[in-house]
């Protein structure tokens, strides 16, 4: 079976001054294939990563991190032993995540019509883990979480939602109790 090839074009829309080119202001990434085409629209910079130092080997990290996501409700598709890299590059999702609401989690916006966006949006999640020893000893832990969503019942492209650090911190409680006991 002949697959149809995918493109991805990136459209940026930028603000200069005086010569010098600032930040993006949005960005929208275009995805072309056999099935149609698919937008998803970026607001503004932002970093998505959070990182803390922990007073443990990389290696025990690393062993407790599918646990953790496990009890959290991220799938983990990308395990990469060789970089440490563990995580979900993008999963879909509606609703909750294993027993918590989205919205608990994310921000999307507010409907009048149905609330929180983020529990009613179809999202499309990001969410990696990378461990890395430390300066002077212990480990990095550097999350990556990004979110996309867009409603179920409109024809309308995805638009970024933002974290609201909560899920973050779980993980980082949760790997905290499992590294101490």
């Amino acid at each position: 079976m002949r697959r149809a090839p995918l493109w991805i074009a990136f459209v940026t829309a930028c603000a200069s001054s005086g010569g010098t080119a600032s930040a993006p202001s949005s960005q929208t990434v275009r995805v072309v294939g056999a099935g149609g085409t698919q937008s998803v629209s970026l607001a503004g910079p932002s970093d998505p990563s959070t990182s803390r130092v922990l007073h443990y080997s990389t290696e025990q990290v690393w062993k407790a991190l599918p646990g953790v996501l496990d009890s959290l409700g991220v799938p983990i598709q990308t395990m990469d032993p060789a970089k440490r890299v563990i995580g979900n590059a993008g999963f879909k999702i509606r609703g909750r995540l294993k027993s918590v609401p989205l919205s608990r989690y994310i921000d999307c916006g507010n409907s009048t019509e149905i609330g929180p966006n983020a529990d009613n949006y179809e999202l499309h999640i990001s969410f990696l883990a990378e461990v890395r020893p430390a300066e002077g000893g212990g480990s990095s832990v550097s999350l990556t979480f990004e979110v996309v969503g867009k409603p179920v019942n409109f024809a309308q492209d995805y638009t970024q939602c933002r974290s609201k650090a909560v899920l973050e911190a779980r993980l980082f409680d949760l790997l905290a109790v499992r590294l101490a006991s």
